[in-house]
């Protein structure tokens, strides 16, 4: 069945081109946007001024599956799905050609094939997440990732895009994310607590909470995380002041 999904793509994006109409436009905002799709027919995502240039999906691959391919003349990406997928959500990371990353998360409904128009904004913040337990306000953005993985571009672009669903708290379909109720570490000037595992792709991500227990602040380096196994890090604060709490996001290989 998935040897046939390329063909199917193609001939349902050729079927789709005539008559289609045009959806209300969407904004991306904070690195993502969300649009409703139709669930039979194929639609298409258009990103004014960008071209796509490859796509990473997030789904459940024992589930009905979204469709996705990248159109090499206009840039824009063809959106089916194979099998009963309303009332579903699904979650593509858009890969530009000036190497931008967008996060669509796109719903499947009964209507009729439409092209979604998206206006990149003019800044890509980061979601802010939850507080950490002690009601410390949550940064503005994450500091930026480290990865040690010597691995293809779009494999680091997975990494970075696993971080930003942990950063997010975000868990579409497709991810698994468990709170996990470790007890506190004490680690130097911080104790230290593992908060959600995250799993998908053969990917695990970790999100640990750091709180400064010492009178002074206290600095956080990604680097300091890449030990052996970890493919990526990023933190939330490269710095935290006494009594703060601040999160360290990990990814590593899901043995």
């Amino acid at each position: 069945m998935r040897a046939f999904m390329p063909a199917l793509l193609c001939a349902l994006a050729l079927s789709a081109l005539t008559g289609r109409a045009f959806a209300e436009t969407v904004t991306v905002q904070e690195g993502r946007f969300d649009a409703d799709v139709s669930a039979k027919q194929m639609s298409m995502i258009s990103l004014v001024g960008e071209k796509v240039t490859s796509i990473r999906k997030m789904d459940d691959p024992k589930g009905p599956q979204i469709l996705l391919e990248a159109d090499g003349s206009t840039g824009g990406v063809f959106v089916g799905f194979d099998g009963d997928v309303v009332g579903r959500s699904f979650s593509a990371f858009l890969i530009t050609e000036s190497g931008k990353t967008v996060e669509a998360v796109l719903t499947p409904r009964d209507i009729a094939a439409e092209t979604v128009t998206v206006h990149l904004s003019a800044t890509d913040a980061i979601k802010r997440p939850a507080a950490d337990p002690g009601g410390d306000p949550a940064p503005a953005q994450p500091a930026p990732v480290e990865a040690t993985a010597p691995r293809h571009e779009s494999y680091s672009e997975l990494l970075t895009a696993l971080i930003r669903l942990m950063f997010n708290d975000d868990a579409p379909a497709g991810v698994i994310r468990r709170t996990v109720a470790e007890p506190t570490r004490h680690a130097g000037p911080f104790d230290m607590q593992v908060l959600e595992i995250f799993q998908v792709a053969g990917l695990k991500g970790t999100v640990l909470s750091l709180k400064n227990t010492s009178s002074a602040g206290q600095p956080v380096n990604a680097k300091t995380f890449l030990v052996s196994g970890v493919l990526a890090a990023s933190v939330s604060h490269e710095n935290i002041d006494p009594g703060q709490f601040g999160r360290v996001y990990l990814v590593e290989e899901d043995r």
